[in-house]
């Protein structure tokens, strides 16, 4: 997934599910979704990752994204010893 810096993400809940915003592009989650559980989780504990990671599956980028965040989480484990 290819971000842009002045991208950022917004999200707006409502009783009819929850919408992100993210750069030009809006998802919908419907209340009756799968994913919609872990994003009320994910907002009562401000952790945005979730919602990174089901826009990215949205947009086909699924493995690619999943792969990258491991890479990153690797390196970070590396700075740390």
């Amino acid at each position: 997934m290819v971000t842009e810096p002045n991208q950022r993400l917004a999200v707006f809940r409502s009783d009819m599910g929850i919408t992100l915003s993210f750069g030009s592009n809006t998802y919908f989650i419907e209340s009756h979704d799968p994913f919609h559980n872990i994003a009320l989780k994910a907002l009562a504990r401000e952790d945005y990752v979730p919602f990174y990671i089901e826009i990215a599956k949205r947009e086909g980028l699924g493995p690619e994204f999943r792969d990258a965040l491991l890479r990153e989480i690797h390196e970070l484990e590396e700075d740390r010893e």
